[in-house]
């Protein structure tokens, strides 16, 4: 193929990114002919990204790197070369790839008949050009790699470039099998079933026949970056080789006790992510039987944690851990290999989890993060971290006013972060974009999980017949699970063993604080480069995946446009944002298809962001000084609490469905004997509950307050630890609710005040900017459970226990920052997340204010919610209070009830026919959320609206069926006891209700029930929130002791305080 120096030219002039462009080797021709609508259809385009319909944003976003619309066009339109003889370094390997299109080329190690890549046969001429280049450089240094190895270094290219290429060349092939023959193609199924080569093998010789020099062209953005790559490669490779040479003798030294190492036989190139110019970590054999692993940058935070854990098992520590041999080099290093290695006995069993727990708390002491299932390997009895860049982690300086800092929100955040959760070491649900959940840590994550992520498969791979398919894949099995007799153990069978671990190194550390911090290899800490990771790896590899569509392929602009997505989220602030610099950082190492790689010294608060660049005060305080005062710090109340994350982290990763559990577990004998209680049995017991919320309070030097909680995942049924937010359904809004309520019926000042405090934060929250609020409302969503509804609906209620009208005045500001556009945009439509929530935190608003504007926006709530069809008989709908129709309709009835306008009972009537069309007795769940309860609390919360045969009918039935029920071994309102005695409760209210169970009869078993739940209580400590571990803590409201405590108040004083499961 001929390639001249004009059509290099055009390629780099239309490969290059817009930030390239704006530069100063590259200048504006005006003249020149150029496609106006093509200019302002990316412009349009961009702007769409991450601005919308907002052009203001927009042009703040341009003018945030001080530039406009007028010189953007330019650049993007008719930007050329200052100086056309000086072409980058890949143009000349591009050229020679052209040009040697046809070369012979052996492919001994490199094609794979069983392992196919697709279109390989057209990237031979980049193995060829590479290999070339390689031998050149290295010189008489070749032969100290194998024929095999270099197979193998080589192999690995190309597996890249089939990667970068595979979809685009895939349109290609598509477009030439369409014009050779189309009547073939017309008829897809053959074509998909065909295994010919034909027309395969005339493609690619059709490409490496000049074919090519078009391609790219055409994607002239995937021209340089395979040429860039290839060039990286060659680059990468004699680096390594060279500096093996240079450290030969000590690696023989270090690793091999004198002895010859002899050839390297083997490399796995590529196990880690590409970093500066497409370097990543090899794992290399000599002939020797020594394995090594090569590292490409700094590894003395290693170096210096191995000396640690020397230093540690030499000071006596209960077991010892296993230290790593190193060479570091400063910007490369060697370090040995770790074998995955099966235990011997159940004995080595429970030493390796008391030393998972021993390490744990290393990690924590070392402000540790990110190790997670790929860096730790189970080498026989020893957890072995294999990956500490991530030692060090520095807390991050946000955003936030001085203000925002002192609030008790805040505080319980960063304790949280900073706790020993945050070393991703214990197990933590990760919740992918389909809801599904998955565990990565150290101790839990295994393989075969399944996740939304997904994969493009090849079907019938280079043939005639070859297609993309998307196959969603599970997580890879990892080498962080130990192994005893072939089977794979479970981290939940040895709690205890991780806690004692834990316990014990954690004691040693305390014990020996002062020698640590003066005169131990700790010292060295203070002077090493640590990694700083601005944001999580997936969304950089998944904006890759998106930039390398073809369609961002063809112009330098594209791929620009497509990776400025990552400033989107900063254009939510009104004024440059700190870290905006970042971005450009960001997108550099993106173009060269780099995951973005920032490091500080741990004796900083500056990050780097490149060699010449940083952002100064990034960080609250130097990582070392972190963690010397962590080691102050270490104490035993702190040490009780980091084992209370220990098991509830183990103890929630064991529960694969909460709910599924709680209602299976056998039920709780009832003593029929007991006799009535009184009402001060009740407030006693709430009393309780309200004093262990303010021994466990996270406290603020403002006065507001917050807790620790758990967090529920509705979609798996999963619960984690997690600080509390700001709603009612398990946030501070439902603790404040039942203190409110407490101080109502006892006048106790401390209750009082801590409501106050609990409240602290939204009143807090309102002071912030208006951009600030509005992303809450879109990140919390506008429900009554977890929405600004059930935050509405809380100040209201608090405002009318506590008699302080000021607290209503928080709920109506709050109430003006939800727009139309927020209503239109859920769709969950459901009670505890969506706009039937909304309407009924809106209409109590409206009801103790008379205020216009939560009536009309109920209203848009009641159209919204009519007019998606959420009543419509499709069978997508599911039934309950909760999620479902149930919840939805009863909304809709109570908005009728205050405007009367008849479209919402028609909708809601035709809601409950449409469930009870569906539902089964026998098969509804047996909780408030979703099941007969639920249902039955619904149709009662009807009555007064729509009182008809049918309505009586189903709370008949579902009231018949919560009594059988009787009590189960969970006693939270959401799928526990106190959520049923609540429908019992509503229903002994009315009189002659039911024909199966009399008023009477309801109040003697809501009577004994609560009875027998009180003793047991008594008995225990506490009541039961989750199943099968008594001592987990949550002070929630729909999941905790929150709820338990107002349910307590209501059964003492039903006519003082309104049912909260059906928002009265």
């Amino acid at each position: 193929m001929l390639v001249t120096h004009e059509w290099l030219v055009k390629v780099v002039e239309k490969s290059s990114t817009i930030s390239e462009r704006l530069g100063d080797d590259f200048w504006y021709n005006v003249h020149a002919d150029s496609d106006v609508d093509v200019t302002l259809s990316q412009i349009a385009k961009w702007r769409q990204l991450i601005a919308g319909d907002n052009e203001a944003k927009f042009e703040k976003r341009l003018s945030w790197d001080n530039i406009d619309l007028h010189t953007v066009g330019k650049a993007i339109s008719c930007a050329c070369l200052v100086n056309e003889n000086k072409l980058p370094t890949w143009t000349e390997t591009l050229k020679g790839v052209l040009s040697a299109s046809k070369a012979p080329l052996s492919s001994q190690y490199l094609l794979d008949a069983e392992n196919l890549l697709p279109f390989e046969e057209i990237f031979l001429p980049f193995i060829y050009i590479a290999r070339q280049k390689l031998e050149v450089k290295l010189g008489f240094y070749y032969p100290m790699l194998s024929a095999k190895s270099y197979g193998q270094l080589e192999r690995n290219l190309l597996e890249y470039l089939t990667e970068l290429c595979d979809q685009t060349l895939a349109i290609e092939f598509h477009i030439f099998q369409t014009y050779k023959q189309p009547s073939l193609v017309s008829r897809l199924g053959k074509i998909q079933n065909s295994h010919s080569r034909e027309q395969y093998n005339r493609f690619v010789e059709k490409m490496l026949s000049g074919g090519l020099l078009d391609f790219f062209e055409e994607y002239s953005v995937l021209a340089r970056m395979v040429a860039t790559v290839t060039d990286y490669w060659v680059d990468n490779t004699c680096e390594f080789i060279y500096r093996l040479a240079t450290d030969w003798s000590d690696i023989q030294q270090t690793f091999q006790n004198n002895s010859q190492l002899g050839q390297v036989v083997d490399i796995r190139p590529g196990i880690s992510d590409r970093h500066n110019k497409g370097r990543s970590v090899y794992a290399i054999t000599f002939s020797s039987g020594l394995k090594l692993i090569y590292k490409p940058k700094d590894l003395g935070l290693e170096e210096t944690f191995f000396e640690l854990l020397a230093y540690l098992n030499y000071k006596g520590i209960a077991l010892d851990l296993q230290v790593l041999k190193i060479i570091n080099r400063f910007q490369y290093g060697w370090v040995e290999y770790v074998d995955y290695t099966a235990l011997k006995h159940s004995g080595s069993a429970i030493r390796y989890y008391q030393r998972s727990g021993m390490l744990l708390c290393i990690l924590y002491a070392l402000s540790g993060a990110d190790f997670h299932q790929e860096n730790i390997i189970a080498c026989g009895e020893q957890p072995v971290a294999i990956d500490l860049e991530m030692l060090m982690s520095a807390i991050v300086r946000l955003e936030e006013t001085p203000e925002d800092m002192q609030d008790a929100f805040f505080l319980a955040n960063l304790q949280f972060s900073q706790s020993v959760l945050s070393t991703s070491f214990l197990p933590k649900w990760e919740v992918g974009r389909n809801g599904e959940v998955y565990d990565l840590s150290a101790l839990g994550g295994v393989g075969g999980q399944e996740t939304s992520k997904s994969l493009l498969i090849w079907q019938n791979i280079n043939t005639d017949g070859m297609v993309l398919s998307n196959e969603y894949v599970e997580i890879e099995p990892c080498h962080n699970i130990p192994i005893l007799n072939g089977t794979y153990l479970s981290a939940n069978d040895y709690t205890e063993e991780v806690v004692d671990g834990f316990r014990q190194m954690y004691q040693f550390l305390m014990a020996h604080r002062d020698t640590l911090l003066i005169d131990s290899p700790l010292t060295k800490l203070q002077k090493q480069q640590v990694r700083a990771i601005y944001r999580p790896r997936q969304v950089y590899a998944s904006l890759l995946q998106e930039a390398l569509q073809p369609k961002n392929l063809r112009d330098g602009a594209d791929l620009s446009i497509a990776l400025d997505v990552l400033c989107k989220a900063f254009l939510e602030h009104e004024h440059r944002p700190l870290h905006w610099d970042i971005i450009a950082a960001e997108k550099q190492a993106l173009v060269h298809l780099d995951i973005p790689f920032f490091v500080t010294s741990s004796n900083s608060d500056k990050l780097q962001i490149n060699p010449h660049q940083y952002i100064e005060r990034y960080f609250i305080e130097p990582s070392y000084k972190l963690v010397v005062n962590r080691l102050h710090q270490l104490c035993e109340d702190n040490l009780e609490q980091q084992i209370v994350y220990i098991r509830t982290s183990m103890y929630a990763r064991n529960a694969s469905d909460i709910k599924s559990i709680a209602l299976s577990t056998p039920a709780v004998g009832q003593n029929l004997e007991k006799n009535p209680l009184f009402k001060e049995v009740f407030v006693y017991q709430a009393v309780k509950i309200a004093q262990e919320m303010q021994h466990r309070a996270v406290r603020a030097g403002t006065g507001s307050v917050c807790w620790m909680g758990i967090d529920y995942l509705p979609e798996s049924g999963q619960i984690q630890p997690k600080p509390m937010g700001y709603d009612l359904y398990n946030g501070s809004s439902g603790v404040a609710l039942f203190l409110a309520a407490l101080t109502k019926v006892t006048n106790n000042q401390e209750f009082r005040d801590l409501a106050n405090a609990a409240l602290q934060p939204i009143n807090h929250l309102l002071q912030n900017s208006v951009v600030r609020k509005q992303k809450l409302i879109r990140q919390i969503g506008i429900g009554a459970g977890k929405g600004i509804g059930s935050i509405v609906y809380t100040l209201v209620r608090c405002s009318q226990f506590l008699k302080e009208p000021q607290i209503i005045n928080y709920a109506l500001t709050l109430v003006k920052l939800i727009s139309p556009e927020d209503i239109y945009r859920d769709q969950k439509f459901d009670i505890v997340s969506g706009a039937a929530g909304c309407i009924l935190g809106l209409i109590t608003l409206y009801k103790a204010t008379g205020h216009a504007l939560p009536f009309k926006l109920a209203k848009i709530c009641g159209d919204h919610l009519v007019n998606s069809g959420v009543t419509s008989s499709t069978g997508h709908l599911t039934t309950g209070i909760a999620h479902g129709t149930a919840g939805i309709a009863y909304a809709l009835l109570r908005l009728h009830d205050v405007t009367n306008n008849s479209v919402y009972l028609e909708a809601a009537a035709e809601a409950i026919a449409y469930e009870r069309s569906v539902y089964s007795l026998q098969e509804l769940s047996i909780s408030w959320c979703d099941g007969a309860p639920g249902i039955a609390l619904a149709r009662l919360g009807c009555l007064p609206i729509l009182n008809n045969e049918e309505i009586h009918n189903d709370i008949e039935k579902t009231l018949e069926t919560t009594q059988k029920i009787g009590l189960q071994n969970i006693d939270n309102l959401c799928y526990g006891n106190f959520g049923r005695i609540e429908t019992l409760l509503v229903a002994a209210q009315r009189s002659n209700l039911s024909k199966i169970v009399s008023q009477g009869q309801l109040n003697e078993i809501i009577q004994k029930q609560v009875a027998t739940l009180i003793e047991n209580a008594e008995k225990t400590g506490l009541f039961q929130i989750f199943p099968g571990y008594q001592s987990l803590y949550n002070p929630g409201f729909f999941q905790g002791t929150a709820g338990i405590g107002y349910q307590l108040l209501r059964l003492a004083y039903p006519e003082m305080f309104p049912s909260v499961l059906l928002w009265n």
